[in-house]
């Protein structure tokens, strides 16, 4: 007889049913019947039930039974653990002798099922008698296999045949899901129909199959999510699940393929192509959530993709076998490729807790296009890459060891720890070029920042090469470099410096010491002023500081160079630019600087004593020059100042003594410089020497510099030899022509004897004269200035002396016994006063010809025809000498050579003919007087 039937045996008479119904409560509370009653409900639920805690039913309100701590086995080692059971049951039923149960409640059920079931659909089909049963779990934990489901409230409904509905909520590794599940009646195959839909957040699975009497699962499985789709073809047996036909769309990238999982030894597998996958949001899904969280499954999938996104960058080809296991991530093989022909590959392990083993390599044959794909740009020497390291430290904290290989021409070796975006460590190159390096730190990526130290054996800054290069700093929102040394030019260069953002200097220190500078001035380029040997040949050494804001940076710099010393404390504005300060120049002699340039002129120039600059400076991109300054330079003193306002020259210049240098003949003024200049110096000075004598007294001039490449030295007003010197000296330049010069002098009451000039001439002037001249000359040195030398000079002078001849000395020589002889000496040597003198030439490429040149005095008169040349200092002249003798007689000689030392070719044969006038005759006697 079935034994669910029992509750159908009809009660006989109404008052025995009634009295049996109120005793039942005693009989159900009764530990004595407790056997009996888990026997009774073992055998309506057809599992094996045990009742540990209390048990009691009430009638009123309605019928209730209540059971605590409940364990339900079935015969397929499904167990079912309960905090309480609560069955409502029908008392008109329970008076009929059936039982009926309307709802069931689980308090903190445990339900653990094993999987594949092995009654299939008979493994959770509820007993005939729970048929249009309500059964709610509160709190529960249900697992299926090794899949646990966690704080689950749910609803369930039984029907007919063995169909149930199920559908509440809870947890899965830590995720919230919303499930429905229906399984349908059990057909005569033993296979009931099963549909399945969960959900999470905006995350939805919808499975819809068929499970088998043997447990096998088949179906259609499905995903939806906010940018991501996904389906499956689903097999599930007892030894293994299956996922065919895979496709998964997740946003623009797509994934295909198959994956398998083994129930026997429990393991995962897939084989994926992907195309369009950004891995960025993968890897913290797989950093953060799925290693953690990953149920001790082993893994293995083999993964083939395109057109990756990595960190917003792509990488084009992507190849990848890796296992995923309890303790931790096995990448077996990893190799992707990259932009400019680059394969990057690798091999590591991640184990659980985040710790990283492995190596990786990177060869990239074209540098430049690999990281142009990526928005950067290499140093220009650095076309190539291959390198190779270990790898070590955590997923957040990644460190390459023993990295080795090259940057284009340089090895380089080391270690770096890389966390984020922040690397620090050490690297050391054969060789280096710091230069693209200096300017290549304004292209870094903005979120990039470095701490640790570089060293080469080897390296360039720019021409100058460098050993043993330490480099130590950090690169975050400012460039700090706190050591850099190295030895160069067989010396050694050290300090430290600090960059804002922007690239500007914030503070610094640095020295540089050198046996000779001569190895320094070696390298500048070309175009610069070649430096004399002496000046650069002693030892240079040189400090350096420098700090504050980008807008004031104070800063000081001491160099000397052999017996020079330089100071410097500028406060530069890094933000205009521009710069101002204090400097100073000293040497101890001024004549030895000069020797050191090859101008020495002796002891003639610049004269005895030191040189002393000091200035005040400032710099702009418009202006610069010396505001104030004070100049000591062996004779020369002065004071004033300099400046130059967008392009336009002015100054004053305010000199105690002027010291101008002798000139050389081969001299060439900076044409191309002076060309372009423009603007105005005045200039004073108590006297002014030339070659070390003076030659002016009080001056005032004016320095002009026009458009169109015109100079004037414009001269107001100049204290020479007693009396005055006015006048101007323009030199212009006009395209491709050699500069223009014209001069216009006037010298007024000049005092010969107070002259210096460095001339030797035969003929010298001892009075007071008068002279103008209007000059022009063309070319670029004085001695081709002398050889176009034009114009027309005239002098004039009154009662004075000429040096070199003498009249009176001629009129002697004609009564002296050696007339020849004492008329050659008076030809060459002696003076003679003269009450009127003049001169006019007329120069004509550097030759002046003598149009008026006279002499009249008390010893006679003179006069001389002829030309002196200029550029060869030589002349030719012819004199007409007419000392004051009677009968009168005209001496003429010809002065032929240089105007050193002329030959003189005198005629003398009319002065050796010459005879006084003969006596007069004595008077005859005059006649005696008559007595």
């Amino acid at each position: 007889m079935n034994k669910k039937l029992l509750w159908l045996i009809p009660l006989g008479l109404l008052a025995a049913a009634a009295a049996a119904v109120l005793a039942l409560p005693g009989f159900v509370a009764s530990s004595a019947h407790r056997a009996r009653i888990e026997q009774l409900a073992s055998s309506l639920t057809g599992r094996q039930v045990h009742i540990a805690g209390k048990l009691t039913l009430s009638l009123l309100p309605s019928p209730e039974l209540n059971a605590g701590q409940i364990t339900i086995t079935g015969p397929d080692n499904e167990v079912i653990t309960a905090r309480a059971l609560t069955l409502d049951i029908s008392l008109p039923a329970l008076l009929h002798g059936q039982l009926s149960a309307q709802t069931l409640t689980l308090e903190s059920p445990t339900i653990a099922f094993p999987w594949p079931l092995p009654g299939g659909p008979k493994s959770i089909a509820p007993p005939g008698w729970l048929a249009a049963l309500h059964a709610q779990i509160h709190h529960g934990a249900i697992s299926l296999g090794s899949v646990h489901f966690a704080n689950v409230d749910a609803d369930l409904f039984t029907g007919a045949n063995g169909a149930v509905t199920i559908s509440g909520t809870g947890n899965l590794q830590g995720n919230k899901l919303n499930l429905t599940a229906a399984l349908g009646a059990t057909a005569l195959t033993g296979t009931a129909p099963l549909s399945l839909t969960a959900g999470s957040g905006p995350l939805s699975l919808n499975l819809s199959g068929t499970l088998g009497g043997d447990g096998t699962l088949t179906g259609q499985l499905s995903l939806a999510a906010p940018g991501t789709s996904g389906s499956a073809n689903l097999t599930v047996t007892a030894t293994a699940a299956t996922a065919d036909a895979l496709h998964l769309n997740i946003a623009k990238a797509s994934l295909t393929g198959s994956a398998a999982l083994d129930f026997s030894q429990p393991a995962l597998t897939a084989t994926l192509d992907a195309r369009n996958l950004d891995l960025t949001p993968l890897q913290h899904l797989l950093l953060q959530h799925l290693l953690p969280a990953w149920p001790g499954l082993p893994a293995t999938l083999a993964l083939t993709a395109s057109n990756i996104t990595y960190n917003g960058q792509n990488l084009p080809a992507l190849t990848t076998s890796l296992n995923l296991a309890p303790n931790g991530l096995n990448v077996q093989s990893l190799k992707a490729t990259l932009p400019g022909a680059t394969t990057l590959a690798a091999s590591l392990q991640i184990s659980a807790a985040g710790a990283i083993t492995g190596h990786a390599s990177l060869n990239s044959p074209d540098l430049p296009s690999l990281l142009a794909a990526y928005g950067l740009a290499p140093p220009p020497a650095w076309t190539s890459a291959a390198l190779s390291s270990g790898l070590s430290g955590t997923t957040s904290q990644i460190y390459l060891n023993n990295l080795t290989g090259s940057l284009g021409p340089s090895h380089l070796s080391g270690g770096l720890i890389i966390t984020g975006h922040h690397a620090t460590g050490a690297l050391n190159f054969d060789r280096l070029d710091l230069t693209p390096l200096l300017s290549w730190r304004g292209r870094r990526p903005g979120n990039f920042t470095a701490d640790g130290q570089i060293t080469a054996a080897h390296a360039t800054l720019g021409p100058l090469p460098l050993t043993h290069l330490l480099l130590d700093g950090a690169l975050n929102h400012q460039l700090n470099i706190r050591r850099i040394s190295a030895n160069m030019l067989g010396g050694l260069a050290a300090g430290s410096v600090t960059l804002d953002a922007q690239g500007n200097i914030t503070a610094a220190r640095g020295f540089l010491s050198l046996p000779s500078a001569a190895p320094l001035a070696a390298l500048a380029p070309a175009s610069w002023p070649h430096l004399p040997a002496a000046l650069v040949q002693p030892r240079l050494n040189l400090t350096l500081a420098a700090r504050g804001p980008a807008n004031a940076l104070a800063a000081s710099a001491v160099a000397t160079l052999g017996a020079f010393t330089l100071t410097a404390t500028p406060v530069i504005n890094l933000i205009q630019p521009s710069a101002s300060g204090a400097i100073s120049l000293q040497h101890p002699s001024a004549i030895a600087v000069l020797n050191i340039f090859g101008l020495s002129q002796g002891l003639t120039y610049p004269g005895a004593g030191s040189i002393s600059l000091r200035a005040d400076f400032m710099a702009a991109p418009t202006s610069f020059g010396l505001p104030n300054f004070i100049l000591s330079f062996g004779d020369l003193t002065a004071d004033g100042q300099l400046m130059s306002n967008k392009g336009i020259i002015s100054g004053q210049i305010a000199a105690g003594t002027l010291a101008l240098p002798p000139i050389p003949a081969s001299y060439t003024p900076p044409w191309s410089a002076l060309a372009a200049a423009q603007g105005k110096i005045g200039i004073t000075a108590d006297r002014v020497l030339y070659g070390g004598k003076p030659i002016l007294g009080a001056t005032a001039a004016s320095l002009t510099f026009a458009p169109g490449s015109r100079l004037t030295l414009a001269l107001s007003q100049a204290s020479l030899a007693g009396g005055t010197l006015a006048g101007s000296l323009t030199a212009s330049t006009t395209g491709n022509q050699p500069p223009a010069l014209t001069a216009q002098l006037t010298a007024s009451h000049i005092d010969s004897t107070q002259l210096n000039l460095p001339l030797a001439f035969p003929y010298t002037l001892a009075g007071i004269f008068d002279a103008s001249a209007a000059l022009t000359a063309s070319g670029y040195t004085p001695k081709t200035w002398a050889a176009t030398l034009g114009g027309s000079l005239s002098l004039d002078a009154g009662n004075g002396q000429l040096n070199g001849f003498t009249l009176a000395g001629l009129a002697q020589a004609l009564h002296t016994p050696n007339r020849a002889k004492a008329l050659h000496t008076a030809l060459t040597s002696g003076a003679t006063s003269f009450t009127a003198l003049a001169f006019t030439g007329t120069f004509s490429h550097g030759n002046c010809t003598l149009s008026n040149a006279s002499l009249t005095g008390p010893a006679g008169n003179a006069s001389a025809t002829g030309s002196i040349d200029v550029f060869d200092n030589t002349l030719a002249l012819r004199l007409a000498l007419s000392p004051s003798v009677t009968p009168p007689l005209t001496i003429n000689t010809m002065l032929l050579g240089s105007w050193t030392k002329p030959k003189q070719y005198p005629r003398l044969k009319p002065a050796l003919d010459w005879a006084p006038p003969a006596p007069p005759l004595p008077a005859p006697p005059l006649p005696a007087p008559p007595q």
